[in-house]
């Protein structure tokens, strides 16, 4: 087998960590709970502040077709992907404003990076610092997200868009302009896949469309030992309207290991080096465990970046750093679960 390292960063307010492989799947209930209804929470898994965006918007379709990469599904190398662009140079700071037109209603949208133009004096780096969906009038659905250069260097990414069908689906029911919801997927079997949330807003008028994003999200483990998959859903639009979550299951498995104890509030921060191929879109996921009397084990992975850098030796690596965040009450610890759609 092949051995990729990771490695634990130390960062502010981050405890450093060491994390250990464990096995897919090592002592865990592999008992589906697909069939288990969502429930809407009574207390709210509140959103976290989120980066302004550029209003002008970049055609991702269009910029595709301009590469002859509109269907990346024929290309063997490119099995999972909807489809890939280049997002151009980019200053360093600076944020673009991506959007996929004629989306898919019934499936959840990831998007994926690999940066290029390192230079031997610094890394290029990108990061998605929001996803959201909306339906335009008329009914078209449009997946959005933004891409911002968190490096030092002008530089550029390939972006890679990547896609799973749903495994469940429900309906938000009404959203103001401006107000939350959130659920949890209870019974969030197996313990070793992670999920990934879709939006088809409905409601769009002639001159608003309805706009939905999935503010944060996070995973918790119960007392009794069954993992739940939390998540908030926004309106972000102008107006009032309403969607369907579509649910996606990811099991397809590249690497896990423990996280270590993690105090409330702590976070830990890791780096997967060579993260080879370099079309993989990867699906971040936790396994909490050590919840105690009445008290769950919360976590949630709250920042992922990828990065092309240029080492000594002249060859070239794309690193994938994520960071995962107790968002609990108790000290506890989990599984990183890295699959990959």
């Amino acid at each position: 087998m092949k051995s990729l390292h990771f490695a634990a960063l130390a960062v502010f307010g981050t405890a450093a960590l060491t994390g250990c492989g464990v096995e897919p799947g090592e002592g865990q209930d592999d008992a589906s709970g697909l069939d288990v209804p969502a429930q809407e929470f009574t207390s709210p898994f509140e959103d976290t502040a989120k980066d302004s965006v550029p209003s002008v918007a970049l055609d991702g379709r269009a910029a595709a077709a301009a590469e002859g990469v509109q269907a990346m599904a024929l290309n063997p190398s490119l099995r999972g992907l909807v489809s890939s662009w280049y997002s151009g140079s980019v200053p360093a700071g600076a944020t673009q404003h991506w959007y996929w037109n004629n989306s898919s209603l019934t499936s959840a949208y990831s998007v994926g990076l690999s940066p290029t133009g390192a230079s031997t004096t610094g890394g290029c780096r990108f990061e998605v610092t929001r996803t959201w969906d909306a339906q335009q009038y008329g009914g078209e659905r449009e997946f959005h997200f933004a891409l911002k250069n968190t490096g030092s260097i002008a530089c550029g990414t390939n972006i890679l868009l990547a896609s799973r069908e749903r495994t469940s689906n429900w309906a938000t029911g009404g959203l103001a302009v401006g107000e939350s919801r959130s659920w949890t997927w209870n019974n969030a079997n197996p313990l070793t896949a992670t999920y990934a949330v879709g939006l088809s807003p409905s409601g769009a008028t002639s001159t608003n469309p309805c706009e939905l994003e999935v503010t944060r999200s996070g995973y918790a483990q119960q007392p009794g030992g069954e993992r739940k998959f939390n998540f908030t859903v926004k309106n972000v639009g102008a107006i009032a309207c309403q969607g369907d979550v579509q649910l996606a299951a990811v099991t397809s498995a590249n690497a896990s290991w423990s996280t270590g104890s993690l105090s409330p509030g702590a976070s830990g921060s890791w780096v997967w080096n060579n993260a080879n191929p370099l079309d993989r879109v990867y699906s971040l996921g936790l396994s909490p465990a050590g919840a105690s009397g009445s008290t769950p084990c919360q976590l949630e992975v709250t920042q992922s970046s990828y990065q092309q850098l240029i080492n000594a030796d002249g060859t070239t690596e794309r690193k994938f750093y994520f960071t995962v965040r107790n968002a609990g009450t108790l000290t506890c610890s989990g599984t990183v679960l890295l699959n990959y759609l």
